[in-house]
């Protein structure tokens, strides 16, 4: 074969292979390390510290008040893409929680507000790995494998259902503990959500482990199901290698920005 036609031959290769992953390279482009790291990381960080310093002003003061707007700013934060595109479900959960800090301040129970920022947490992560599923869009998952390794990664096979599938299952799984979250918070007594109305829950939650695990245990849960669900890829994708899990979780917090900022950008693509 002369040079010419070996290099015909290597660009028509090239030409399937981005044609086998096009749907995410077009859907996210990855930008260098550097610019993922430039502004998102240095807003998120303040924010966070702001939100710290808001809670700690809370506990030590007393002011429910401080507590109550925590809560809202962190439902606006984290379901602001929602927002800004007017999502019905976002919206729904916004004004959920926001209507149920309202209520709980005007019966003087404002205090217990905080214990909705999981409830926020797990429900926005839901919507974003849901939004994500949609016609037209690339899961989030196979976003990940793209920024986190490279966008031919997501071509190979069995991965691509791998990562529909797996998005769809983190969405299940923080929108049902959303839900869980919600009810323990709801039928907790004597501390909880109908408690503070003088409502009866129809399942009365008593002492105090449901708080332990509404701020410690829905955690520890969704890193219980991040191993185990690497240890089953692992499995499941034998044929391809894998990163460590301290090099994946590594990649995932740095580039998680490109992530977020790909999502967000779906309906401006769209020209929706």
């Amino acid at each position: 074969m002369n040079s010419g036609a070996l290099c015909y031959s290597r660009a028509a290769l090239d030409t399937e292979r981005l044609r086998a992953f096009s749907s995410v390279s077009a859907t996210l482009p990855i930008p260098p390390e550097s610019s993922t790291t430039a502004h998102g990381p240095r807003h998120a960080g303040l924010f966070v510290a702001a939100y710290l310093a808001i809670v700690a002003a809370a506990f030590a003061s007393g002011l429910a008040w401080l507590g109550e707007f925590a809560t809202v700013m962190v439902a606006t934060l984290l379901l602001w893409p929602g927002l800004k595109r007017r999502s019905i479900p976002a919206i729904l959960v916004w004004l959920a929680v926001v209507s149920a800090v309202a209520a709980l301040a005007l019966v003087g129970r404002g205090d217990i507000a905080l214990d909705f920022v999981p409830v926020v947490v797990n429900a926005a992560l839901c919507l974003l790995f849901a939004h994500t599923l949609t016609p037209g869009s690339t899961p989030l998952i196979a976003r990940a494998i793209a920024v986190i390794e490279n966008p031919e990664r997501a071509a190979l096979p069995r991965v691509a259902a791998y990562a529909r599938g797996l998005t769809l299952a983190w969405a299940l799984v923080l929108g049902a503990q959303a839900v869980v979250l919600a009810a323990l918070i709801a039928f907790a007594v004597p501390e909880g959500f109908l408690a503070a109305f003088g409502i009866a829950p129809p399942i009365a939650i008593a002492g105090e482990t449901w708080r332990a695990y509404l701020h410690f245990g829905s955690y520890v849960a969704v890193i219980a199901f991040l191993a185990l669900e690497y240890a089953f890829r692992r499995w499941h994708l034998r044929h391809i290698e894998h990163v460590s899990l301290p090099v994946f979780l590594t990649r995932l917090v740095r580039r998680w920005p490109a992530l977020a900022r790909s999502v967000m950008s779906d309906r401006e693509r769209s020209g929706a």
